[in-house]
C-alpha cells in the first residue's frame, strides 16, 4: 500500500484528485469543499507525544473527520464556516490571498462569485496544481502594501523562525479593514509557547513540538498576543458560540477557535 501511495503522489494532483473520487466513491458522506461523494471521512491528526500532553488543538488525533479526496480537515471547514458568513460573500469583490492552499479549500473558493483568488508557498513547486501559484517568503512577501481584503494562513507560522516579521507583512499587504484568519496547533494547557526558531533536529523538533519540521507549539493567548503586538486587532470566532447546529453539521472540532486579525481602518 505505501508503495502505491507513493507513485500515485508522483501524478498530478488534479489526476489524484480524480482517482481518489473514484476509489472512495460512496453514497454516505458529502465533502462540503470538493463537493465529493465518499464511503466515509478518515482520521487525521495525532503520532507525537507532545501532542497528547499539551493538549494541542490541531493536532490531537479526530476520527472520522477527513474528506479522503480533498484532504480536507475541521480546520478547513472552519475557516470556509468563517468565510460564509461574515465576508459578504457574493455582495462585494473580495481579493484573497490563501498561503500553503489547502486544496479542498481553493476549490471552495473558486466556486464563490466575486473572488478574485491568489496563492503563494514558499515552496511553490508543490502546489503547481493551483492555479497562479507565486513562490514566496512570508518574512519579505512579495506583494505591494494594502493588497487584500482577506489573508489565509492555515499552519504555517509555527515553521517560521521569525514569526513575527511575517506577521507584520501579513498585516502590512492587509487593505485598511481587511481580515487575517491565521491558524496553528495550539497548546491549551497553559504552559506557554515552547519554541527554538534555530533548531534544525527533525527528531527533536518532532519531540518538543509535534512534528519535525515546526520551531515552536504555541500557547493560543501568546499568539493572539504576537498578533496585537505588529498592529492587529486580534479576536477569536467561536463556530460553536456562533451557530452550534452548523459547526455539529460540520464536525467542527469545538475546542478550536480561528484567530481572526483586523488591519485597523486608516
Amino acid at each position: 500500500m505505501a508503495h502505491i501511495r507513493e507513485l500515485t503522489n508522483l501524478l498530478p494532483q488534479p489526476v489524484r484528485f480524480g482517482l481518489r473520487k473514484v476509489l472512495f466513491y460512496g453514497a454516505r458522506h458529502r465533502c462540503v469543499l470538493c463537493l465529493s461523494d465518499v464511503r466515509e471521512f478518515r482520521a487525521h491528526g495525532g503520532g507525537a507525544e507532545v501532542l497528547d500532553l499539551r493538549q494541542v488543538v490541531g493536532g490531537i488525533r479526530r476520527e472520522g473527520d477527513r474528506c479522503p479526496v480533498c484532504h480536507g480537515v475541521d480546520r478547513t471547514r472552519l475557516i470556509m464556516f468563517y468565510l460564509s458568513i461574515e465576508a459578504d460573500l457574493g455582495k462585494s469583490s473580495l481579493r484573497v490571498l490563501h498561503v500553503a492552499p489547502e486544496f479542498g479549500l481553493y476549490l471552495w473558493l473558486k466556486r464563490q462569485p466575486k473572488v478574485e483568488y491568489f496563492a503563494t508557498d514558499f515552496d511553490a513547486v508543490r502546489y503547481r496544481h493551483i492555479e497562479g501559484i507565486r513562490p514566496a517568503d512570508l518574512t519579505a512577501a512579495p506583494f505591494p502594501d494594502e493588497s487584500f481584503d482577506v489573508v489565509i494562513c492555515s499552519h504555517v507560522l509555527e515553521h517560521i523562525p521569525d514569526d513575527r516579521k511575517a506577521l507584520a507583512e501579513l498585516l502590512r499587504i492587509l487593505r485598511p479593514g481587511g481580515r487575517a484568519l491565521l491558524l496553528t496547533p495550539f497548546a491549551l494547557d497553559g504552559k506557554g509557547t515552547e519554541e527554538d526558531p534555530a533548531l534544525n533536529d527533525p527528531v527533536e523538533q518532532d519531540r518538543r513540538f509535534g512534528q519535525w519540521d515546526h520551531v515552536r507549539l504555541y500557547d493560543r493567548e501568546d499568539f493572539l498576543s504576537r498578533m496585537r503586538a505588529v498592529g492587529f486587532d486580534a479576536a477569536l470566532f467561536d463556530a460553536y458560540g456562533t451557530d452550534s447546529a452548523r459547526a455539529a453539521a460540520l464536525h467542527l472540532n469545538p475546542l478550536e477557535k480561528l484567530p481572526i486579525g483586523r488591519k485597523p481602518a486608516a
